[in-house]
């Protein structure tokens, strides 16, 4: 919307009244709105609520300039595409204040006119764990408390009803969801009442589908081997055309940027070996598809008897960790020589980040589910790279594991694409890199 208005004040102020902004400059109208609504998509600037404000208002200050950049590059390239260079100013500058402005209102007054829903919980099952869940994916919903009989725990809220009357008691409280759990009781004849309030309006979902729409996870705590297979999804495997598109989209890609990244990896190289002794690709032993090691290559960024005293995860300010280090680590330029992983096969460009097998059985004892991630290629990035800071616990690997379920559920061509964007994002605004 800003970026339209930006346009109109242009067409109306800096060009001729037979002019339209729109039909005589299409083209210029055009990359401007494609280059700037791809910035901030990349940038992650719509992700609008709970977010740090000075960190929204830099994503959107970075995203308008690298806009800027692409439409001037853009303009310079097509001549007869472009805005005169005065009119292209004055844009920029409209574009940059009006979408800077909105986010500023926004911050200050948007949450008056954020729908807010009255959820009510049917079941009893982990209501404590479910209310936890929607509080982290739904910040702005209120929950009035669960309908059902059994023992619960402290944090489950107070219990509205009886389980056999869930609409009553969404009637009676004013509800707008009803979320069912997974002992949610449906018999023939409550199914039937909340098909009819559903039809009515009334919001009633799963619990489970709710928290993959709504977070972009599969809580694992809530999920079964049956829920599993009856669900759509994981049709990587069961899908030859699928898995073969995906290795030509890894080997044509992975080639083209070991040509084009080769430069940066020569500079990496030599400082690396500058700073301090030791090689300068670091090989280490991972966990791949159904579970067989493979050797992954990466720039070394920590010293080279850092794991003298056994493997373990990297922490928050490691020690280990060099200067040059820190930062290929925070620009994700160590990981650049596993784009020859991928084209050799053994790695994917996306998927779930591969474990080395000593946490992987450490993992697999805690972690329910955590062998579907071996069902697919490890990836250079993922879903869980750009929706969740670096994992260095065994709760931290639950989070990222219902990530990589979600990921592997839903795997598609525009889902890679998705996180190709969010992953330049993430280089852009480096978290959790360690």
């Amino acid at each position: 919307m800003c970026i339209l208005i930006a346009l109109y004040v242009v067409g109306e102020t800096m060009l001729p009244d037979e002019y339209s902004v729109l039909i005589d400059y299409t083209g210029a109208s055009f990359f401007t709105t494609f280059f700037f609504l791809l910035s901030f998509y990349v940038l992650d600037c719509y992700s609008v609520g709970e977010e740090d404000f000075r960190d929204s208002v830099a994503r959107v200050g970075v995203a308008s300039v690298l806009g800027v950049i692409a439409t001037g590059f853009t303009f310079y390239s097509f001549e007869s595409w472009r805005f005169d260079r005065a009119t292209f100013v004055l844009l920029l500058v409209l574009v940059v204040t009006l979408c800077l402005t909105w986010r500023v209102v926004w911050h200050r007054i948007g949450k008056r006119f954020m729908t807010r829903h009255k959820v009510v919980l049917v079941g009893v099952d982990r209501a404590g764990k479910v209310r936890s869940l929607l509080a982290q994916s739904m910040p702005h919903a209120e929950i009035l408390g669960y309908v059902g009989e059994g023992d619960m725990d402290a944090d489950a809220g107070p219990c509205l009803g009886p389980s056999y009357d869930p609409l009553g008691v969404a009637r009676s409280h004013g509800a707008t969801m009803l979320v069912m759990l997974p002992d949610a009781p449906l018999d023939e004849d409550i199914a039937r009442e909340l098909l009819r309030a559903k039809l009515g309006g009334l919001m009633v979902v799963d619990i489970r589908t709710l928290y993959e729409h709504v977070a972009g996870r599969i809580p694992v705590s809530l999920i079964r081997d049956e829920w599993l297979l009856m669900e759509d999804g994981f049709n990587l495997n069961t899908q030859g055309s699928m898995q073969r598109l995906k290795r030509v989209f890894d080997v044509l890609t992975s080639f083209v940027l070991l040509v084009l990244t080769l430069p940066i990896m020569a500079i990496a190289a030599l400082v690396i070996r500058l700073e301090s002794p030791g090689p300068v690709i670091y090989r280490q032993k991972r966990v791949g598809l159904h579970e067989k090691e493979f050797t992954v290559l990466k720039f070394r960024s920590m010293t080279v008897d850092a794991e003298k005293n056994g493997a373990v995860w990297a922490q928050k300010g490691d020690t280990r960790v060099t200067k040059v280090g820190k930062f290929i680590r925070k620009v994700r330029i160590d990981e650049l020589p596993q784009l020859w992983n991928v084209l050799r096969g053994d790695m994917s460009l996306i998927g779930p980040r591969p474990e080395r097998m000593q946490f992987v059985r450490e993992l697999e004892k805690v972690i329910p589910y955590f062998y579907v991630r071996h069902t697919v290629k490890p990836g250079v990035t993922g879903w869980a790279q750009v929706c969740y800071p670096y994992g260095a616990s065994i709760e931290d690997a639950r989070y990222k594991l219902e990530y990589d379920l979600y990921y592997i559920k839903n795997m598609s061509p525009l889902l890679d694409l998705k996180i190709v964007l969010k992953t330049v994002g993430v280089i852009l605004f480096p978290k959790g890199a360690r």
